[in-house]
This record gives C-alpha cells, sequence and structure tokens, in this order.
C-alpha cells in the first residue's frame, strides 16, 4: 500500500497513547481516520487535540462487545465504501503476583487483548476481501517477544496475536492483504491506568488487582512519544512490514532470545517419511505464501493497485 493518501483507517483504542499517535500519522498522509475508544470523555479530549480535524470521526466502542464492532464495521462500509486500514490497539493490562491471580483477570486481559483484535479482524477483513486490498496492524508488545517475570497473562494475550498475525500474514497476501504486528516497548499511554476501565463482570468481590509497569515503576510522562510510533507504523504499512519494531533497547535482548531458542535444537535425528513428507508439504506451502508477501511488498500485486 505504497500510497495513503484518500485512504481510510479504523483504530481501536485510539483517543490516547499509541493508537493516537498512528492517528496523527496516518492524518498526516491524508488517510481518513475513524478513532474508536471506549470512553467518551477520552474521544472528546482526542478530537480537541486534533483540532477537531475535518478527517476525523470518533465512535465510543468495546472491542470485547461483538455486536458494536459489527455495527462499526458497518459504519466504515456506509460513510467510506469500505476500510483500508485495521488497526487492533486497545489493549489492557493486569499483571498480579501468581498468589492473587484470579480467573477474572485472565478472562478480562484475554478478552481486550486476544478477543479485541479477534473481533477486528472478523468484522473488518471482509470489507477488505471484497475489495482484494488492505491493510491489518495489531498492537502486541516487546512482551510478546521477550520473556518477563510476572507478566504472564498479558504476555499470553501478545503472543496470541503474534502467532493470529504471523498466519494470517501467509493467508492472506495472495488476497492483496497486508499484515503486520507493532511490538513497541515503553510509550507514554494509559495502559497503567487500564484497571479503571475494567467491565464490572471481569471484577471480583476481593477487589482487582492493579497493574504494575514492571520491575520499576516508570517516571511520570517516560516513555516514547506516540507519534514517534505512529511513524513506524505507517513506514510499516507502506512497505508491508511484518514485524514493526519501534524502540531500539531491545536489540541484543531479541538476539540473545532468539539464539537460545536455536540452541534447544535437537542434533540431526533419523526422520520418518510420514514426517518428512508433512514438512516439506508445509514448508512449499509456506514458500508460495512468502512469494505473495513479497510481490505485494514490491507493489507487484493488483491488490496494490494504484487509484
Amino acid at each position: 500500500m505504497k500510497d495513503l493518501s484518500g485512504r481510510t483507517a479504523f483504530i481501536t483504542g485510539g483517543a490516547s497513547g499509541i493508537g493516537f499517535g498512528i492517528a496523527e500519522a496516518l492524518l498526516a498522509r491524508g488517510v481518513k481516520v475513524m478513532i474508536a475508544d471506549l470512553r467518551d470523555d477520552h474521544l472528546a479530549e482526542a478530537r480537541e487535540r486534533l483540532g477537531h480535524h475535518p478527517d476525523v470521526l470518533t465512535l465510543a466502542v468495546d472491542v470485547i462487545d461483538r455486536d458494536a464492532m459489527h455495527d462499526a464495521a458497518q459504519r466504515m462500509l456506509d460513510l467510506f465504501g469500505g476500510c483500508d486500514i485495521l488497526v487492533n490497539n486497545a489493549g489492557v493490562g493486569a499483571n498480579p503476583s501468581v498468589d492473587a491471580v484470579t480467573y477474572a483477570d485472565w478472562e478480562w486481559v484475554l478478552s481486550v487483548n486476544l478477543w479485541g483484535p479477534i473481533n477486528g479482524v472478523m468484522e473488518f477483513l471482509p470489507l477488505m476481501l471484497r475489495r482484494g486490498e488492505g491493510h491489518i496492524v495489531t498492537t502486541s508488545s516487546m512482551a510478546g517477544l521477550l520473556p518477563t517475570a510476572d507478566n504472564y497473562i498479558y504476555a499470553a494475550s501478545k503472543y496470541a496475536v503474534r502467532g493470529m498475525s504471523d498466519s494470517l500474514r501467509l493467508s492472506l497476501a495472495p488476497r492483496g492483504i497486508g499484515v503486520s504486528v507493532l511490538y513497541p516497548g515503553l510509550t507514554r499511554s494509559r495502559i497503567l491506568e487500564s484497571e479503571e476501565n475494567r467491565h464490572p463482570r471481569f471484577r471480583t468481590g476481593a477487589g482487582s488487582t492493579p497493574p504494575s509497569g514492571g520491575p520499576v515503576a516508570p517516571p511520570k510522562d517516560s516513555g516514547m512519544d506516540p507519534r514517534d510510533v505512529g511513524e513506524a507504523v505507517v513506514e510499516g504499512i507502506i512497505h508491508n512490514r511484518g514485524y514493526i519494531i519501534s524502540h531500539s533497547e531491545f536489540h541484543d535482548e531479541l538476539s540473545e532470545h532468539f539464539e537460545s531458542i536455536l540452541a534447544a535444537s535437537p542434533a540431526p535425528q533419523e526422520i520418518d517419511p510420514g514426517r518428512l513428507m508433512l514438512e516439506n508439504a508445509r514448508r512449499a506451502q509456506t514458500a508460495a505464501a512468502m512469494e505473495a508477501v513479497e510481490a505485494l511488498t514490491l507493489g507487484g500485486i493488483e491488490g496494490s493497485r494504484a487509484r
């Protein structure tokens, strides 16, 4: 998707933080943006910050509500004739200790961080398939690439969207649709305030466990400027990058982590014909899909057609 001018985008969790930074970066490229967020007050603040931009619409949406997400997709269809860019960005965090964790903690985080993107794909992908073009970006986290202590619920959700997106990238490239995963580090956002938005059905009688910011509390207003993350996302869309990594401080850890995975591989084994046949077929299917990804990236697929 080389030329973004005149395109349309739907961004969940778009009223602040990373979602807002992505909205700003897309608007600067001439994209018409619908910002979706859970809270009306945050949406009003976003409109104010954007100077009531003529190419911005806002919509109060709970991403775990399938009917609401269906209605949002229908609204994009009615207003814009479809959706070119879907950004599944809404997310929450809860990092209770293993002594205090509840089922409600799991259900809340997975409902927003995993089922939210699933609902986005289920409702907006058909609009892209109908057009034969589009791009999906889902926000994971460095917690979706690197293990961290006492972050197992959040990590489960972020690893899950990574796997979903990696497979969709291969599945959708032949249909002219790109897929990217964003892996940000610490960014100025409201995620540490997400507990106040926990739905009553995910609360417990004993009270909720507040999310932590990690092994140390980050200084107020620390983290990358969301607009910088947004610019990285826009470049990722334009160049059809599967992985969008906005923060440089994780490079050495990523290298060590994936080297440790490779080091765990066993020595060469005798492989029975059934295993070999299955894996050769999988490799051939993946190679064909990767060719489609490369063609889409280079603009050689009709799905990336200029308007």
